[in-house]
């Protein structure tokens, strides 16, 4: 230990270098606990180093944004939308203090009382895990915080039935936009891949559509047939096709880049406050299902990757059950008409 100036400065020895560190502080015995603490660390074999005092929430975004270049990622806007929370809160704060002393779950209480979601919370709370398990994969973090999600988190359940479908459409006077929520209804696809759709993609010989790996979110190409409601559309679409748009949807040439105004005013206007466009791909899963396709062959259709999530989207409300039950019933009375078995009288 040595004095620079009114500060106390250690020194030691790792992996054969001579490392030398500001204490941040003129007590002389706040100093020789600080570097008690960095003799015990050396101890052990996993320890980063001193720089792992010093990283910030900043530097973690930078590690994430990395990961995702390395996989192909497309959802890195996500992780910075959640990080400014996460920089809003902690500030300037290391990592190593927020992975201790309970600093996740101030944060989750905090968020609670500004009346975040649990949802948002979780998601928030998921990318900066993940942050953690990177770095420490990477060997820059020592150890890895037991990071919780919050329970009871508020799954939406939102869906739209057919009746309810048609009315919104009633709502809507723009036909461009008014195709491409009838499509999304129909398919289950995410709004993005509906609006990325291209005509060479479209194989009207064959009544297909084929989506591009490189266009899907799972980065799984996969086929629609063109059947129905959807075979419509694309006639709708194919008279008002412009050779110089390669999109299906669009505004007189100009490809469609949201919808959610026209939705918003159309739900208004039909009395049902509270459905958002999602509701539809919810929706579409709930069809698939109504409709006795399988699991496997729903996530074909709408091209969810795990068959978690898409039981998740698979709502079942009070009128599906009192369906079931109904079936279960003239199931039993089926059998009780169609049984062969003769009761023996009792012998006298």
């Amino acid at each position: 230990m040595y004095r620079r100036g009114k500060s106390w400065w250690i020194g030691y020895s790792w992996h054969g270098e001579k490392i030398r560190e500001s204490a941040f502080t003129d007590n002389k015995k706040v100093a020789l606990k600080k570097l008690d603490e960095r003799l015990e660390q050396l101890t052990k074999p996993a320890w980063a180093g001193p720089q792992e005092d010093r990283w910030t929430l900043t530097d973690m975004l930078e590690v994430i944004k990395a990961e995702y270049a390395r996989f192909n990622r497309r959802s890195f806007k996500n992780v910075e939308y959640c990080f400014e929370h996460l920089k809003d809160h902690f500030g300037l704060q290391s990592l190593a203090s927020i992975g201790s002393n309970k600093g996740v779950d101030t944060y989750q209480r905090a968020r609670l009382e500004t009346g975040a979601q649990r949802s948002t919370i979780n998601r928030e709370v998921a990318y900066l895990r993940h942050g953690f398990k990177i770095m420490c994969e990477r060997g820059e973090l020592t150890t890895m915080p037991v990071i919780k999600l919050l329970g009871d988190e508020n799954v939406r359940r939102g869906f739209i039935d057919a009746v309810v479908f048609r009315r919104i459409l009633e709502n809507i006077s723009a036909t461009d936009a008014l195709d491409v929520i009838e499509f999304l209804y129909n398919s289950g696809w995410r709004s993005r891949e509906a609006m990325n759709l291209q005509w060479e993609w479209v194989d009207i010989n064959a009544k297909m559509i084929r989506l591009p790996p490189e266009f899907s979110k799972n980065k799984e190409g996969r086929s629609l047939p063109i059947v129905g409601a959807l075979a419509d559309i694309i006639e709708r679409r194919v008279k008002v096709r412009r050779l110089d748009c390669p999109f299906v949807f669009h505004r007189q040439g100009t490809p469609i880049r949201s919808f959610r105004k026209v939705f918003k005013t159309a739900v208004s206007a039909a009395g049902l406050p509270g459905i958002i466009p999602h509701d539809m791909r919810r929706s579409a899963v709930r069809n698939f299902r109504k409709a006795g396709l399988s699991v496997t062959e729903g996530m074909k259709l709408s091209g969810h990757k795990t068959d978690s999530v898409y039981r998740r989207y698979d709502i079942i409300d009070e009128n599906d059950l009192a369906e079931s039950m109904t079936k279960v019933q003239e199931h039993l009375e089926r059998e009780r008409q169609s049984s062969n078995v003769v009761r023996f009288q009792k012998r006298a």
